[in-house]
């Protein structure tokens, strides 16, 4: 059975997640869960990966048992619903800035009357399965999940508006686009970045939301969790691979060049 970030975020435990970007192959699935990650995020905004190649990565991710969570190409209403259709229940959505277009981006996830949803059947987000439709689309409109991508100056001083939107579920700072919104391009460790991790983290605290921590962004690990973060993205598939051949290629060459 499929586990949703739904079922994933109703625990208390921390949550390790981990981005793919490139590597949607069979085993990836199976390989992340197996070096204990709990969800993985699939990115349509900056791979080029096509709704074909995802939905089979999440057939895959399911398969090992671990949660996954889409970012599709845009915030787009035809974007929203081809991700949904293919099965996936939980999306992230990239620069969201407001909280009324948070409110557009949840109405484009939920059916009538809480959004406007287009509906078919038979398809994966239902598992191809007959029987009443109103029940079916309720299951549907609980079971997913929007985490919101605050990445701008605007974004952060709408955080608290934002979280307060009924269906968005979580928050999540884009540190590498605000640095570069902020004028301070890849400088994570500036004090502006810290504070608005800050008040994404009491953004979350005070409407109940989840906040999304990455590895990668400023501020300490033990802090972010003592602030809330209980969802915790540690790291991508291209920068992992790149990294770790690096070192076993650079330990090589050490010692190879060493006299005999």
């Amino acid at each position: 059975m499929q586990r949703t970030v739904r079922d994933l975020l109703s625990s208390s435990d921390i949550k390790i997640g981990f981005w793919v970007n490139e590597f949607m192959t069979p085993a990836i699935g199976h390989i992340l869960r197996s070096a204990g990650c709990d969800l993985v995020t699939f990115d349509m905004e900056h791979s080029g990966l096509g709704f074909e190649t995802v939905r089979a990565a999440l057939r895959s991710a399911e398969a090992a048992g671990l949660s996954t969570i889409v970012r599709p190409p845009s915030k787009q209403y035809h974007d929203i619903a081809r991700a949904l259709d293919i099965g996936a229940k939980s999306l992230m959505f990239q620069m969201v800035d407001t909280a009324e277009e948070a409110r557009q981006i949840v109405a484009c996830m939920k059916y009538r009357p809480r959004g406007i949803r287009g509906v078919t059947t038979q398809h994966f987000y239902d598992r191809f399965t007959g029987g009443a439709l109103e029940p079916k689309l309720k299951a549907e409109d609980e079971a997913t999940t929007m985490i919101a991508l605050v990445e701008t100056r605007l974004g952060v001083g709408n955080a608290d508006a934002i979280a307060a939107v009924e269906g968005v579920d979580g928050l999540y700072l884009g540190h590498v686009d605000l640095s570069v919104d902020l004028g301070i391009p890849g400088r994570y460790d500036d004090p502006r970045l810290l504070e608005a991790t800050h008040t994404l983290a009491a953004a979350c605290r005070n409407h109940g939301k989840h906040f999304v921590w990455d590895v990668d962004s400023t501020g300490e690990l033990e802090d972010m969790v003592r602030r809330g973060a209980d969802v915790i993205m540690c790291g991508a598939d291209t920068g992992t691979l790149r990294d770790a051949i690096a070192s076993v290629a650079g330990d090589v060459r050490r010692r190879c060049s060493r006299p005999v």
